[in-house]
């Protein structure tokens, strides 16, 4: 059936439709209610909105209030006077009169001791009921649902794609009933159960994809890599100079299983800011050179690979291994010179950052590829990386613990790898939530702590002022700070818009103690490892996630010094809901609180998070019908039309 014969659809709706993206009348059928309006005469209420009947009892008044019209009169209502004030409702001066019945749709303001309406209805217009609003511009509420039970008679059953048992086991209803139930609810109960059904496919469908992304990952096959256990040893031995962790020994000794079977490895690894993830990764390539195999470790950043640059080769300089740094600062000369030793097999674990992606990097025999902070990188980025080897090991690793419940669905064709136990060696920041009238004595903390030697870093949410928001950029915060402190502290300034060569300036300047104070944006987050460095003040701390936070405290008190951090906010509100980081350092706790906060696309990241962006589920809060989808899941993706469809959907959509 074609749209516009639908009956109300004519060429100026045709219109309309089209340019929201309605093509068809499954399309139609499928633009569900933003929200239902329910109308109910509840009688008055001291609490919650009300829907209650009236009298006027005098003529009502109008004012002017700045850009606002405000009414107000008298009425009665359950044999007592009630004051009623509604905004910007001009015509009500004109239709309302002493002994007008009406229904007042609104809250009681028990300070005032007055009910400030939303809406006011003649009693003989008043309908009980519950009325579905689509918000789309250009057609009335009333209308558009009209439009939609017309089309609904056109619905096909070809279109459901999940066998109506599966939703019947749960109550749910399927099809042009569950279609009937979203546009036209009877009671609030038909509306959650309705919602629940289209919770429960959307969960259905991301746990099918999921499945079939995991069925792929194990009918992947390599050649198992036989390392040197022995060289190994020696080398955690007498090349660092520290005891592992329980978790750290257990992580490496997975690797290592995972290295010698057929079956490429496909491993997430969490762990706390400070955890010792980047030795487990030495340790791994180290052992994947001893087998013969070239390594791979990609990070975000220049400053990043550069500290890992650093690490890697303090650590195997004795130990025959040949490590190399490739960035886009790599010179011309220096860059073809690398490249030609790592197509010949003469590198044997190359650091660098998206440059590694390039076509013209090639390996003789990649064998191991790391993805530091992996949340950084795009799937498609990933996918090309692990291309340049016959299905190398892959281990992928982040600072942002990920809740276990979050990372096993979202993650479900990786293991999962954590690190929950901090060296001894690593101090706790010690961290403060403040209100700006703070601010001074926070500024003055920071000069006694630069006259004793040591460095801090300042950091804002944005780089430039912007007339829309009242967040202080980088650019202002350290004007701010050469006014306060004068020319007694050196203020280097650090953020995007800067060329590579000057923020390795800045950071080389940072780091050999050329600078005091290191004003910033979050380029901090991840890769600057200054031990001298003992304070972060960030401002505007509410702009940030939790995580976010978390992650930029750890760049202190990484050396024999104390660490401190101070959160600045403009009111109490905001300090509440970051009390949580003066009161823990564990990260999978704070990374908890951050998903309930913002939900899980936004604490994944956009690059990887597309997949959960779901219009009615939350697999933080709905738990109980994720489990339901995921068991489903895996009995359905026998379903021969079933699979060829999700198949089809990966690819569109870009996953693994």
């Amino acid at each position: 059936m074609e749209l516009k014969k639908i009956s109300g659809v004519g060429p100026k709706v045709y219109n309309i439709l089209l340019e929201k993206g309605i093509t068809d009348v499954k399309s139609l059928l499928y633009t569900f209610p933003s929200k239902y309006s329910i109308y109910k005469l509840t009688g008055f209420l001291y609490e919650g909105t009300m829907n209650a009947r009236a009298t006027v009892i005098d003529e009502p008044q109008m004012r002017k209030l700045s850009k606002n019209t405000i009414i107000t009169f008298n009425t009665i209502i359950d044999d007592l006077s009630y004051k009623v004030s509604v905004f910007n409702m001009v015509y009500l001066s004109k239709t309302l009169h002493i002994g007008s019945e009406i229904v007042i749709i609104g809250e009681y303001n028990k300070d005032y001791k007055e009910i400030n309406a939303s809406k006011i209805v003649n009693l003989k217009d008043f309908k009980e009921g519950i009325f579905p609003e689509y918000n789309i511009e250009g057609i009335a509420n009333a209308n558009f649902n009209k439009i939609v039970n017309n089309a609904i008679e056109y619905y096909e059953k070809k279109d459901e794609l999940i066998p109506s048992s599966y939703y019947q086991k749960y109550g749910y209803k399927t099809g042009k009933e569950l279609l009937k139930d979203i546009h036209n609810p009877k009671s609030e109960e038909d509306i959650k159960n309705s919602i629940n059904a289209l919770k429960y496919y959307e969960l259905l469908s991301f746990s099918i994809k999921l499945e079939l992304m995991r069925l792929k990952q194990t009918e992947l096959k390599k050649e198992p890599k036989k390392y040197d256990l022995e060289k190994i040893k020696s080398f955690i031995y007498l090349g660092i100079h520290f005891e592992l962790t329980d978790d750290q020994k257990k992580a490496v000794n997975d690797i290592c299983k995972y290295l010698s079977s057929n079956i490429p490895m496909n491993m997430l690894l969490e762990g706390d800011v400070g955890s010792g993830k980047t030795i487990i990764a030495l340790i791994s390539a180290y052992a994947v050179k001893t087998a013969s195999y070239q390594s791979l470790i990609m990070v975000p950043t220049e400053a990043l690979a550069a500290q890992h640059y650093k690490t890697f080769t303090s650590y195997l300089s004795d130990f025959d291994t040949k490590v190399a740094l490739l960035t886009s600062s790599t010179k011309i000369k220096e860059r073809r010179e690398i490249l030609e030793s790592l197509k010949k097999g003469d590198i044997d674990i190359i650091i660098g950052t998206h440059s590694l992606i390039s076509d013209e990097v090639v390996f003789k025999n990649l064998g191991f590829v790391v993805c530091d902070e992996q949340h950084k990188f795009g799937v498609e980025q990933r996918k090309k990386i692990r291309e340049k080897g016959n299905n190398p090991d892959c281990l992928y690793m982040t600072a942002t613990p990920i809740p276990r419940t979050l990372a096993l669905t979202f993650f479900n064709d990786m293991v999962l790898e954590q690190i929950r136990t901090i060296p001894s060696s690593r101090k706790s920041v010690k961290t403060f939530a403040h209100t700006y009238k703070d601010y001074l004595k926070v500024l003055d903390f920071v000069k006694s702590e630069i006259s004793d030697g040591r460095q801090a870093y300042f950091v804002a949410s944005c780089i430039e002022d912007d007339q829309e928001s009242s967040y202080v950029s980088v650019i202002k915060m350290r004007d701010d700070l050469l006014k306060y402190y004068g020319n007694d502290i050196r203020i280097g300034l650090l953020h995007g818009k800067l060329t590579q060569e000057e923020k390795n300036k800045v950071l080389n300047d940072f780091m050999e103690g050329g600078i005091d104070i290191l004003a910033s944006t979050t380029v901090i987050e991840v890769g600057i490892d200054n031990p001298n460095a003992s304070v972060m003040v960030i401002i505007d701390a509410n702009k940030f996630g939790l995580s976010t936070l978390h992650q930029l405290r750890g760049r202190v008190g990484r050396g024999s010094f104390e660490g401190y951090s101070f959160l600045m906010v403009d009111n109490k509100e905001s300090l509440e809901r970051i009390k949580i980081l003066e009161e823990t350092q564990d990260g999978f706790l704070i990374s908890e609180q951050d998903l309930r906060d913002r939900g899980p696309g936004d604490f994944l990241g956009t690059e990887q998070s597309g997949m959960l962006k779901f219009d009615y589920a939350n697999i933080f809060r709905d738990v109980n019908i994720l489990n339901n989808a995921k068991k489903d899941a895996k009995e359905l993706i026998n379903i021969e039309n079933i699979k060829e469809f999700y198949d089809k959907k990966l690819i569109s959509d870009n996953f693994d």
